[in-house]
């Protein structure tokens, strides 16, 4: 399901997020989200395209089994939308992927070892003072805390999860700045065209690329691919993405704030504010807004300083002034920004969800995989997802040698 889905179902159930996330987690057994030893008979190399979330966990799984791999990431850094401030606040904090949304124990199910709780510790993010703006009024709605909870790290983040867990078994394989112009797969090997006209050779291709890397056809394929798979590309809806922090000199808002209907505002998910600080053993007043879609739209397309403008005066309006009194800096991620992303996540799809990622996710002739959180089964826009998207393909790859 995707996180839109989670959250909906778990509030028409009035069953908290932890509860129903560790009900379903239990459910799902060995072939969702729990991630069995994988069959290392395949002897080929692989080439992954992307290092975000998804592309490092497929190399981490390759290089668990022994198997020869490269990956080529097109910016500057590894991690795709997992990404972190350091120095911002006396905390770390995501810029992008942040929430943990099912049982925390999927960490060491995804590393495959024990996992460092002095360093990984989780919080239960259940927000106690929740309102809502509406029509230029600001009502409560604590009752909320009964049902919405999820998780958070502590001290750390998701990036730093990957850096400690995943990265050092990967870091001697992945390559920056080598964005993929071309995947040619006619022959028996596989032929990867980069920017600066160099070649890759590999008998697999997983691409792990966002899929508006796809849907602009920023990747050309030879032969072309078909005509299906290109219509269920792009029938995935991705939207605007922003995440903007402020630091206040002062705490003057709620736990969580949303704009119009509160159960609609929790579904959707297209916009709210929140503290960014909450439970993190931090005495910094740091306030988050995360949007994304048409409500991102609003932010994207400005400058920094028309983004953080128009932010300041919307909570003006809300909080009488209060958030220029006491602003002392921000810190904003437009993710539609990043050329090599290009936008939030995974929404919604323009058909059956289940056809569409099935055709998305077909190999090309056995050799050309594709991977990532649009391409989860159950689990879109998460970071679980990517990671068990990734696995599948991974097992598919070596099952059909």
């Amino acid at each position: 399901m995707t996180r839109q889905e989670f959250i909906e179902r778990s509030l028409l159930m009035g069953v908290s997020l932890p509860l129903l996330s560790s009900v379903l987690l239990q459910s799902c057994g060995t072939e969702s989200l729990i991630f069995p030893n994988l069959d290392s008979s395949f002897k080929g190399n692989v080439i992954i395209i992307g290092a975000g979330a998804a592309g490092m966990y497929a190399g981490y799984l390759l290089k668990q089994n022994g198997i020869e791999f490269k990956i080529l990431e097109a910016s500057s850094v590894y991690g795709g939308r997992l990404k972190k401030a350091e120095n911002f606040a006396n905390f770390p904090l995501d810029l992008g992927a942040e929430w943990i949304h099912v049982d925390p124990k999927i960490l060491g199910e995804i590393a495959n070892k024990s996992i460092d709780q002095s360093v990984f510790e989780t919080i239960d993010y259940n927000p106690q003072t929740i309102k809502t703006w509406k029509n230029g009024k600001l009502k409560s709605h604590n009752y909320i805390k009964n049902l919405y909870s999820e998780w958070k790290f502590k001290r750390s983040t998701w990036f730093d999860f990957f850096e400690q867990n995943i990265v050092p078994e990967i870091t001697d394989s992945v390559v920056l700045n080598k964005p993929v112009l071309e995947i040619n797969y006619e022959e028996d090997k596989v032929i990867t065209k980069t920017a600066d006209n160099e070649s890759y050779e590999a008998d697999k291709i997983l691409v792990t690329v966002p899929i508006k890397m796809l849907q602009n056809e920023q990747i050309t394929f030879q032969p072309e691919m078909p005509q299906a798979k290109r219509e269920a590309i792009g029938k995935v809806y991705v939207g605007d993405g922003i995440k903007i922090f402020i630091e206040f000199n002062e705490k003057f808002y709620p736990d969580i704030l949303s704009y119009g209907n509160i159960f609609k505002a929790l579904t959707e998910e297209n916009k709210f504010v929140y503290d960014a600080a909450f439970k993190k053993d931090s005495d910094k007043n740091i306030l988050g807004l995360f949007a994304i879609n048409e409500k991102a739209s609003a932010y994207t397309k400005l400058n920094e300083q028309e983004i953080i403008s128009k932010f300041l005066s919307e909570l003006d309006e809300i909080f009488e002034g209060k958030a220029t009194t006491h602003y002392k800096k921000h810190i904003i991620q437009n993710w539609s920004k990043e050329p090599y992303i290009q936008g939030a996540y995974s929404y919604s799809f323009d058909g059956n969800k289940s056809e569409i990622v099935n055709m998305v996710s077909q190999p090309l002739m056995d050799k050309v995989y594709f991977a990532g959180e649009a391409l989860s089964e159950d689990n879109q826009a998460m970071v679980q997802g990517a990671c068990e998207s990734a696995y599948k393909m991974i097992a598919r790859m070596i099952k059909e040698g």
